[in-house]
C-alpha cells in the first residue's frame, strides 16, 4: 500500500505512542484487515494519556513500513468507508487535529470506562461523541471493548447507537499456537506464570493475595515475565523461588508456552476492561485461572476462582490430565470464534461489506494537486519546525507567527510532538513524525517528508516558508524545486560549538534568505554561523517582560503555595531523590537552605502534581510568563530558557548540557557568569550549588537586573517584520 493514500476502507484514529496493548490491538486489527483485502489508514492524535515524549509504537511503526497500513499525516482529505476511534479521551481532547474526514460509517471504540480507579473522570461520553458528530457529519457508533465498559457506559450512550457486540481484541490464533500440542506436563510440579507491565495496579497489593495466587515455597513453579517490582514493597523483596524475567529477554510466545497455567490477578481496585494478555496465554495452549468477573468476557475458555481457591484448581486440574486438555481445547475453540482475525474481519464485513476492489490504484496526495489558486488576503507564512523531541525550534516559530502583522496568517507543519500547542495561540498547525517517531531509516522517510510537506505547500499556498533547524533536511531542495513561487528562508540560531556541523552552512543555497535570531552571549560564539551570512535579529523569546504575570497570580495559576521561597529547577530527566543526580543534588541543596521545589517535567500532555510536600511538579506553557513565582531557578543554558530567565529578570543558576550536539550551552552560560548576570556550574553537585543557590537568594536579583539593563529587546518582531517583507518577494 502507498504511504500517502488518502482514500481508505478502514481508518484507525488513536494516539500512536501508546506503549502497551492498546497500540498492539490496533497492530492486530491492522494485520486481520491488511490480510482480508481492506485497504487501512491511521491517523495519529497526539492525546493526554501519554504524558511523555514518545515515538510512534514501534510495532505500528513497522506496518506503516512494511505497507501494511498508510500513516495519513497532514491536513489534506481523507476518505474511509469506515473510521474507528480508538480510545474516547483521545478523540475528546484532540480532535481538532484530525484532518477533513468523509466516512460512511463511524465506531467510538470504548476501551476504557469513563473513570479511572480513583473516579477521576478520563472522558465524557457526551463530548467524545459531539466531537465525532462535528468532524464526520454523523452520528457514530460506541463499542465497548468488554462486559464491565459496557456497563459503565450503557446508560449515556445516545439511543440505538450503542452496538450490540462488544468490539474485542483480538489475535493471530495460528501465529500464538504451539506447532503440537504438549502431550506432557512442563514439569514435576505445576508451573505457572503471568506476564505484564511492571505497573502496581496489575499486581493484587496485599501479601496474603500475593501468595495465594503466587506461592513463595517452592511448591509451585512459578514464572513471571515483565518484571515483579510491585510485589517489593507486600513481599519485602522479589521471592527468590519465583524465576523473573524482564521483557526482551523472552518472547511472551515462548514464555507462554512453557507454562502448564497463566495464573493472572491484579489489584481489586482496578478494574481490567479486556485483558490482552489473558488472549494471548489462551491462543498460546496455557489453561487461564482468573478472577471471576473475566467470566463475562471470556466464558468457557478460562477458568474462575477466588485467590484462596487459585491451589485447589490448579492441584485439580494437575491431577486430572484428561480435565486439563478438555479445558485447553475448549479455550483454543472458543478463542478462534470470538477473538480471532476471521471473527474481527467478519465484524467490519457487517458494518460495510467486503473490501474495495481496485486496492492502490489511488495517487498520492501530492500527485492530486494540478493547480495551485491564489487566494486574497495578506501575506501566507508556513512555519516548518526540526527537533521531534523538544521544544526549542518550534517555540521559535511561534515567537514570529504570533507577532506578524494583522491580516497575515501563519501555518505550522513541525516534527515535534509538542505541534497541538500552537492551538492554544491560536495557529493552525499539523504534526508530522520524524524519521525516528517512526522507527524508519531517513531514506525510507524521505518521501514521507517530501510528501507531506509538499502537500502543506499545495493546500496553503504560502509566500514564505521558513525552516528552523540547524539540519535541513534532505528532500528539502526538491519541495523548494517544486514549488519556485515561494520565498524560502532558513530560520538559523548561532552558539554552535567550535569546528561542528560547518558543511550544513552550504544548505543555505537551498534557500533565498537566512534568519539569525540573535544570542545575548554572541561575543563567546566560535562556531562556524558566526561569520556567516545572515539577516541578524534580537534574541528571540515567545513572551515579553512586560506578560509577566504577578507573584502572587503566577503562584495560583500553578497550584503552588503562596507563601514562602520557591525554587525551579529545569535540568531534564533525573530522580529527584537521587543527590548524585544533578536534578537530586539541586533539590537537596534547595531544601537545604529551607526553599521549596518545583520541578519542570518535559511533558506538554498532562496537569502537575505534588511529588512531596515540599516538591512540586509543574506543567505549564508558556511557563516563562509564570517566572515571577519563583525566587531563583536552576536551569540549562538552552537559548530559549536562557533568554527567557534574563529577559524576565530571574536569578538563575545555569548547569549547562554538555551532552547536545551542537549547542554551545558551556559558552553560553560561561558568558552570563563572567558578566555578573547569573552563576553557572559545570557540573552540580550540592556541595558546589549550596554557595551560590544562597548567594543567588540574597543578591540574584540585583544580577537579573544588570542583565536585564543589557537586553536589546524582543527580536522576534523584528523576524516577523523580516518575514513579511521577504513574502513581498514571492516569484
Amino acid at each position: 500500500m502507498s504511504l500517502t493514500t488518502r482514500d481508505v476502507d478502514v481508518l484507525l484514529v488513536s494516539d500512536l505512542r501508546f506503549p502497551g496493548g492498546t497500540s498492539h490491538s490496533i497492530a492486530a486489527e491492522v494485520d486481520a484487515l491488511h490480510d482480508a483485502g481492506y485497504r487501512v489508514g491511521l491517523v495519529h492524535l497526539n492525546g493526554p494519556l501519554v504524558a511523555r515524549v514518545t515515538p510512534v509504537n514501534p510495532t505500528l511503526a513497522g506496518a506503516v513500513r512494511a505497507g501494511r497500513a498508510s500513516l495519513l499525516i497532514g491536513r489534506a482529505p481523507v476518505s474511509a468507508r469506515l473510521v474507528v476511534f480508538r480510545h474516547p479521551g483521545v478523540l475528546q481532547a484532540a480532535a481538532d487535529q484530525l484532518p477533513p474526514v468523509t466516512a460512511e460509517r463511524a465506531v467510538i471504540l470504548a476501551n476504557a470506562g469513563p473513570r479511572d480507579t480513583r473516579g477521576r473522570t478520563v472522558y465524557d461520553v457526551g463530548l467524545a461523541d459531539r466531537a465525532a458528530r462535528e468532524h464526520l457529519g454523523l452520528d457514530p457508533l460506541w463499542a465497548p471493548i468488554g462486559p464491565l465498559v459496557r456497563d459503565e457506559i450503557a446508560d449515556v450512550v445516545p439511543d440505538g447507537r450503542l452496538m450490540e457486540q462488544d468490539w474485542v481484541n483480538i489475535i493471530d490464533v495460528a501465529a500464538w499456537a504451539p506447532a503440537q500440542p504438549r502431550e506432557d506436563w512442563a514439569g514435576d510440579r505445576p508451573v505457572i506464570g503471568r506476564h505484564s507491565r511492571a505497573s502496581s495496579q496489575k499486581w493484587p497489593s496485599d501479601a496474603a493475595t500475593l501468595k495465594a495466587v503466587y506461592p513463595v515455597d517452592g511448591s509451585w513453579d512459578v514464572r513471571i515475565l515483565g518484571g515483579a517490582d510491585p510485589v517489593e514493597r507486600p513481599l519485602r523483596g522479589i521471592p527468590r523461588a519465583w524465576t523473573v524475567t524482564e521483557f526482551g529477554e523472552l518472547s511472551p510466545r515462548t514464555f507462554l508456552h512453557g507454562l502448564d497455567f497463566f495464573v493472572y490477578y491484579h489489584d481489586p481496585r482496578w478494574v481490567e476492561a479486556f485483558g490482552r494478555t489473558i488472549l494471548e496465554a489462551l491462543a498460546a495452549g496455557a489453561v487461564a485461572v482468573l478472577p471471576p468477573h473475566f467470566e463475562r468476557l471470556f466464558g468457557e475458555a478460562a477458568v474462575y476462582a477466588e485467590p484462596a481457591q487459585v491451589r485447589s484448581v490448579v492441584e485439580g486440574l494437575r491431577a486430572d490430565r484428561e480435565a486439563y486438555v478438555a479445558q485447553r481445547d475448549r479455550a483454543r475453540d472458543l478463542v478462534r470464534d470470538r477473538f480471532s482475525y476471521e471473527a474481527h474481519v467478519a465484524r467490519v464485513a457487517d458494518l460495510i461489506g467486503p473490501p474495495t476492489a481496485g486496492g492502490d490504484a489511488h495517487a498520492p496526495a501530492s500527485a492530486r494537486h494540478t493547480a495551485v489558486v491564489r487566494r486574497p488576503g495578506g501575506p501566507r507564512i508556513l512555519l516548518m519546525s526540526s527537533n521531534g523531541a523538544g521544544m526549542g525550534h518550534l517555540t521559535r516559530l511561534f515567537s514570529y507567527a504570533t507577532r506578524l502583522e494583522e491580516g497575515a496568517r501563519a501555518h505550522i507543519v513541525s516534527l515535534s510532538q509538542a505541534a497541538p500547542l500552537a492551538g492554544r495561540l491560536g495557529l493552525s498547525y499539523e504534526y508530522l513524525p520524524s524519521a525516528k517517531a517512526l522507527g524508519m531509516p531517513p531514506g525510507r522517510w524521505r518521501p514521507i517528508f517530501q510528501d507531506r510537506v509538499g502537500d502543506a505547500i499545495n493546500r496553503f499556498d504560502p509566500d514564505v516558508v521558513v525552516f528552523d533547524g540547524t539540519w535541513p533536511y534532505g528532500g528539502m531542495e526538491e519541495i523548494r524545486a517544486a514549488h519556485p513561487e515561494a520565498h524560502w528562508t532558513w530560520s538559523r540560531r548561532g552558539m554552535w560549538r567550535e569546528s561542528r556541523n560547518s558543511e550544513q552552512l552550504a544548505k543555505a543555497a537551498w534557500f533565498d534568505s537566512v534568519l539569525e535570531p540573535g544570542d545575548l552571549a554572541a561575543a563567546y560564539d566560535r562556531g562556524a554561523t558566526a561569520t556567516a551570512d545572515a539577516h541578524r535579529v534580537g534574541p528571540v523569546t515567545l513572551v515579553d517582560a512586560v506578560e509577566l504575570e504577578p507573584r502572587e497570580q503566577a503562584r495560583a495559576a500553578l497550584g503552588l503555595p503562596a507563601d514562602g521561597p520557591l525554587a525551579l529547577v529545569s535540568l531534564g530527566a533525573g530522580n529527584i531523590n537521587d543527590t548524585t543526580s544533578e536534578v537530586g543534588a539541586a533539590i537537596h541543596a534547595l531544601t537545604g537552605l529551607g526553599v521549596g521545589v518545583c520541578v519542570t517535567v518535559p511533558d506538554i500532555a498532562t496537569a502537575g502534581a505534588a511529588a512531596g510536600e515540599d516538591i512540586h511538579l509543574v506543567r505549564d506553557y508558556p511557563l516563562s510568563r509564570r517566572y515571577a513565582a519563583f525566587d531563583v531557578v536552576v536551569s540549562a543554558a538552552g537559548y530559549n530558557s536562557f533568554h527567557e530567565l534574563l529577559r524576565m529578570g530571574v536569578p538563575s543558576l545555569f548547569v549547562p548540557n554538555t551532552e547536545t550536539s551542537l549547542d554551545d550551552q558551556e559558552a553560553r552560560a560561561r558568558f552570563a557568569a563572567d558578566h555578573g548576570w547569573a552563576h553557572q556550574l559545570p557540573q552540580l553537585s550540592v556541595e558546589t550549588a549550596t554557595p551560590l543557590l544562597e548567594d543567588l537568594l540574597e543578591r540574584g536579583h540585583s544580577m537579573a537586573e544588570l542583565a536585564q539593563a543589557a537586553d536589546p529587546g524582543n527580536g522576534a518582531l523584528a523576524a516577523a517584520q523580516f518575514l513579511t517583507e521577504q513574502a513581498g518577494r514571492r516569484s
